[in-house]
C-alpha cells in the first residue's frame, strides 16, 4: 500500500463528528487560513447551481467560507460570498476539508521549525 493512501483509509474510519473534531482542533492551535496560503492547492468544490459554482477557500474553526462564482464571467471575483457549517458539508467535501486542514498543520510545523532554528 502506498503512502497517499494511507490517509484516504483513515478517513474512510473516522466518524463525521470525528472529521469535524479534527478540522476544528487544528484550526483552533493553528489559526484560520484561505486556500491561497498553501502553495499548489485548489479551492474545494462545494456544489454548483446553474452556472454557478460554491468553492471552499476560506477556514475558520467554526465554518468555511464559500465564495460563489460565475466561471463563464470575465471577471474573478465571487458573485457572492456564504459561510457554511462543517456540518453542512458533504462527507466528501469534508474530507478534502480535513486533507488541506492537515497540509495547513504541517506547514504552520514547518514554520515554526525555521523560526525557532
Amino acid at each position: 500500500m502506498t503512502e497517499t493512501k494511507v490517509p484516504y483509509l483513515k478517513l474512510i474510519n473516522m466518524k463525521v463528528s470525528e472529521k469535524i473534531e479534527r478540522i476544528t482542533n487544528i484550526l483552533k492551535v493553528n489559526g484560520c487560513f484561505s486556500i491561497g496560503e498553501l502553495e499548489g492547492e485548489n479551492s474545494i468544490l462545494v456544489g454548483t447551481l446553474g452556472n454557478y459554482v460554491g468553492l471552499a477557500e476560506y477556514f475558520t474553526e467554526d465554518y468555511v467560507e464559500v465564495n460563489v462564482y460565475e466561471p463563464r464571467s470575465s471577471s474573478s471575483d465571487p458573485v457572492d460570498t456564504y459561510e457554511e457549517s462543517y456540518w453542512g458539508l458533504d462527507e466528501n467535501v469534508l474530507d478534502d476539508v480535513l486533507l488541506l486542514c492537515e497540509q495547513w498543520e504541517a506547514e504552520c510545523i514547518r514554520t515554526e521549525k525555521r523560526i525557532s532554528d
